[in-house]
Protein backbone atom coordinates (compact mmCIF):
# COMPACT_ATOMS: atom_id res chain seq x y z
CA UNK A 1 0.00 0.00 0.00
CA UNK A 2 1.26 3.48 -0.90
CA UNK A 3 1.70 5.78 2.08
CA UNK A 4 -0.26 9.03 1.87
CA UNK A 5 0.64 11.83 4.26
CA UNK A 6 -2.85 13.28 3.87
CA UNK A 7 -4.55 10.02 4.82
CA UNK A 8 -2.08 9.44 7.65
CA UNK A 9 -2.91 12.88 9.06
CA UNK A 10 -6.63 12.09 8.82
CA UNK A 11 -6.09 8.91 10.84
CA UNK A 12 -3.99 10.82 13.38
CA UNK A 13 -6.85 13.29 13.83
CA UNK A 14 -9.18 10.40 14.62
CA UNK A 15 -6.76 8.99 17.18
CA UNK A 16 -5.54 12.28 18.64
CA UNK A 17 -8.06 12.36 21.54
CA UNK A 18 -6.88 8.87 22.51
CA UNK A 19 -3.22 9.95 22.54
CA UNK A 20 -4.22 13.02 24.57
CA UNK A 21 -6.22 11.11 27.17
CA UNK A 22 -3.50 8.49 27.58
CA UNK A 23 -0.86 11.16 28.07
CA UNK A 24 -2.95 12.96 30.68
CA UNK A 25 -3.82 9.76 32.55
CA UNK A 26 -0.18 8.70 32.66
CA UNK A 27 0.65 12.11 34.10
CA UNK A 28 -1.73 11.67 37.03
CA UNK A 29 -5.06 12.99 35.72
CA UNK A 30 -7.88 11.66 37.92
CA UNK A 31 -11.16 10.38 36.47
CA UNK A 32 -13.93 12.22 38.27
CA UNK A 33 -17.10 11.26 36.38
CA UNK A 34 -16.34 7.60 35.67
CA UNK A 35 -19.61 6.92 33.87
CA UNK A 36 -19.23 10.01 31.70
CA UNK A 37 -15.61 9.26 30.84
CA UNK A 38 -16.34 5.63 30.00
CA UNK A 39 -19.28 6.67 27.81
CA UNK A 40 -17.16 9.29 26.01
CA UNK A 41 -14.41 6.74 25.47
CA UNK A 42 -16.86 4.27 23.94
CA UNK A 43 -18.15 7.01 21.66
CA UNK A 44 -14.55 7.76 20.70
CA UNK A 45 -13.95 4.11 19.74
CA UNK A 46 -17.12 4.08 17.63
CA UNK A 47 -16.10 7.36 15.98
CA UNK A 48 -12.71 5.87 15.13
CA UNK A 49 -14.32 2.79 13.58
CA UNK A 50 -16.66 4.91 11.49
CA UNK A 51 -13.96 7.35 10.44
CA UNK A 52 -11.53 4.63 9.38
CA UNK A 53 -14.28 3.03 7.33
CA UNK A 54 -14.96 6.32 5.54
CA UNK A 55 -11.24 6.59 4.74
CA UNK A 56 -11.47 3.28 2.90
CA UNK A 57 -9.41 1.05 5.17
CA UNK A 58 -9.99 -2.69 5.02
CA UNK A 59 -12.03 -4.25 7.82
CA UNK A 60 -9.01 -6.21 9.08
CA UNK A 61 -6.91 -3.03 9.27
CA UNK A 62 -9.68 -1.18 11.09
CA UNK A 63 -9.88 -4.04 13.57
CA UNK A 64 -6.14 -3.90 14.23
CA UNK A 65 -6.19 -0.14 14.87
CA UNK A 66 -9.29 -0.18 17.07
CA UNK A 67 -8.03 -3.19 19.03
CA UNK A 68 -4.76 -1.36 19.70
CA UNK A 69 -6.75 1.72 20.73
CA UNK A 70 -8.84 -0.30 23.20
CA UNK A 71 -5.79 -2.14 24.56
CA UNK A 72 -3.89 1.10 25.16
CA UNK A 73 -6.80 2.80 26.93
CA UNK A 74 -7.55 -0.29 29.04
CA UNK A 75 -3.95 -0.73 30.15
CA UNK A 76 -3.51 2.99 30.86
CA UNK A 77 -6.60 3.21 33.08
CA UNK A 78 -6.05 -0.13 34.84
CA UNK A 79 -2.32 0.18 35.51
CA UNK A 80 -2.27 3.54 37.25
CA UNK A 81 -0.96 3.75 40.80
CA UNK A 82 -4.18 5.33 42.08
CA UNK A 83 -7.36 3.29 41.74
CA UNK A 84 -10.06 5.96 41.47
CA UNK A 85 -13.69 5.34 40.56
CA UNK A 86 -12.68 5.19 36.90
CA UNK A 87 -10.70 2.05 37.70
CA UNK A 88 -13.83 0.31 38.99
CA UNK A 89 -15.77 1.27 35.86
CA UNK A 90 -13.11 -0.30 33.64
CA UNK A 91 -12.83 -3.35 35.90
CA UNK A 92 -16.49 -4.13 35.24
CA UNK A 93 -16.24 -3.90 31.44
CA UNK A 94 -12.88 -3.21 29.80
CA UNK A 95 -13.09 -1.76 26.30
CA UNK A 96 -11.63 -4.92 24.78
CA UNK A 97 -14.54 -6.87 26.27
CA UNK A 98 -17.17 -4.39 25.13
CA UNK A 99 -15.92 -4.17 21.54
CA UNK A 100 -14.19 -7.53 20.98
CA UNK A 101 -15.83 -9.84 23.55
CA UNK A 102 -12.44 -11.03 24.78
CA UNK A 103 -9.80 -10.41 27.41
CA UNK A 104 -6.05 -10.90 27.14
CA UNK A 105 -5.04 -7.82 25.16
CA UNK A 106 -1.77 -7.84 27.07
CA UNK A 107 -0.72 -10.85 24.98
CA UNK A 108 -3.10 -10.65 22.04
CA UNK A 109 -1.98 -7.20 20.87
CA UNK A 110 1.63 -8.40 20.74
CA UNK A 111 0.50 -11.36 18.63
CA UNK A 112 -1.29 -8.99 16.27
CA UNK A 113 1.76 -6.73 16.01
CA UNK A 114 4.11 -9.62 15.25
CA UNK A 115 1.64 -11.04 12.75
CA UNK A 116 1.36 -7.75 10.86
CA UNK A 117 5.15 -7.30 10.93
CA UNK A 118 5.48 -10.64 9.14
CA UNK A 119 3.27 -9.42 6.29
CA UNK A 120 5.39 -8.27 3.31
CA UNK A 121 2.87 -5.58 2.37
CA UNK A 122 1.47 -4.60 5.76
CA UNK A 123 -0.69 -1.50 5.95
CA UNK A 124 1.66 1.37 6.96
CA UNK A 125 -1.15 3.09 8.88
CA UNK A 126 -1.61 0.00 11.06
CA UNK A 127 2.13 -0.18 11.67
CA UNK A 128 2.20 3.53 12.54
CA UNK A 129 -0.65 3.04 15.03
CA UNK A 130 1.08 0.06 16.65
CA UNK A 131 4.29 2.07 16.88
CA UNK A 132 2.52 5.02 18.52
CA UNK A 133 0.70 2.76 21.01
CA UNK A 134 3.98 1.21 22.16
CA UNK A 135 5.71 4.57 22.41
CA UNK A 136 2.83 5.78 24.60
CA UNK A 137 3.67 3.06 27.10
CA UNK A 138 1.68 -0.08 26.28
CA UNK A 139 3.65 -3.01 27.63
CA UNK A 140 1.09 -5.77 28.14
CA UNK A 141 2.78 -9.08 28.86
CA UNK A 142 6.08 -7.29 29.45
CA UNK A 143 6.28 -6.00 33.00
CA UNK A 144 8.88 -3.39 32.16
CA UNK A 145 8.71 -0.87 29.33
CA UNK A 146 12.43 -1.37 28.65
CA UNK A 147 12.15 -5.16 28.24
CA UNK A 148 14.52 -6.31 25.43
CA UNK A 149 11.82 -8.11 23.41
CA UNK A 150 9.55 -5.08 23.61
CA UNK A 151 12.37 -2.78 22.52
CA UNK A 152 13.14 -5.09 19.59
CA UNK A 153 9.55 -4.91 18.32
CA UNK A 154 9.54 -1.11 18.61
CA UNK A 155 12.76 -1.04 16.59
CA UNK A 156 11.26 -3.30 13.91
CA UNK A 157 8.18 -1.08 13.70
CA UNK A 158 10.29 2.07 13.47
CA UNK A 159 12.04 0.61 10.41
CA UNK A 160 8.69 0.04 8.69
CA UNK A 161 6.94 3.27 9.69
CA UNK A 162 7.44 6.31 7.41
CA UNK A 163 9.32 9.05 9.29
CA UNK A 164 7.34 11.97 10.65
CA UNK A 165 8.44 15.19 9.01
CA UNK A 166 8.29 18.74 10.38
CA UNK A 167 6.71 21.25 8.03
CA UNK A 168 9.13 23.79 6.61
CA UNK A 169 6.57 26.44 7.49
CA UNK A 170 6.66 25.56 11.18
CA UNK A 171 8.21 28.40 13.19
CA UNK A 172 11.55 27.74 14.80
CA UNK A 173 11.23 29.93 17.87
CA UNK A 174 14.72 29.52 19.23
CA UNK A 175 16.37 30.27 15.89
CA UNK A 176 14.14 33.27 15.31
CA UNK A 177 14.95 34.75 18.70
CA UNK A 178 18.63 34.01 18.20
CA UNK A 179 18.79 35.97 14.95
CA UNK A 180 17.15 39.04 16.47
CA UNK A 181 18.78 38.89 19.90
CA UNK A 182 20.94 41.84 20.95
CA UNK A 183 24.69 41.47 21.43
CA UNK A 184 24.47 40.93 25.20
CA UNK A 185 22.53 37.71 24.56
CA UNK A 186 25.14 36.24 22.25
CA UNK A 187 26.87 34.14 24.92
CA UNK A 188 26.03 30.45 25.29
CA UNK A 189 24.81 31.05 28.85
CA UNK A 190 22.26 33.68 27.87
CA UNK A 191 21.11 31.69 24.87
CA UNK A 192 20.70 28.64 27.07
CA UNK A 193 18.67 30.59 29.62
CA UNK A 194 16.57 32.12 26.87
CA UNK A 195 15.86 28.73 25.31
CA UNK A 196 14.96 27.28 28.73
CA UNK A 197 12.61 30.20 29.40
CA UNK A 198 10.91 29.74 26.05
CA UNK A 199 10.46 26.02 26.69
CA UNK A 200 8.95 26.71 30.11
CA UNK A 201 6.49 29.20 28.62
CA UNK A 202 5.57 26.77 25.85
CA UNK A 203 5.07 23.94 28.37
CA UNK A 204 2.89 26.15 30.60
CA UNK A 205 0.80 27.20 27.60
CA UNK A 206 0.51 23.65 26.28
CA UNK A 207 -0.52 22.29 29.68
CA UNK A 208 -3.34 24.83 29.94
CA UNK A 209 -4.43 24.11 26.36
CA UNK A 210 -4.48 20.36 27.06
CA UNK A 211 -6.59 20.85 30.19
CA UNK A 212 -9.02 23.02 28.23
CA UNK A 213 -9.19 20.52 25.37
CA UNK A 214 -9.77 17.64 27.79
CA UNK A 215 -12.77 19.46 29.23
CA UNK A 216 -14.14 20.13 25.74
CA UNK A 217 -13.76 16.49 24.70
CA UNK A 218 -15.46 15.25 27.85
CA UNK A 219 -18.30 17.77 27.82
Amino acid sequence: MTFSTEQHNAIEQLLYPTWLWVGQLRNGWQIGDSHGFYRKTCELIEHTQSGLGKLGLADSDIEHIVYAQCALLDSTVMNRKSQDIGYQEWLNTPLQVKFFKTLGAGENLWQRIRGVLREPSANPYVLACFHRVLLLGFSGQYREEDAPDRAAVIKDLALRVPPYSLSLDAPNIVQTVGRKAPHWMSSLTWRGLLAAGILLMLWWSLDHQLQSLMQQLLS
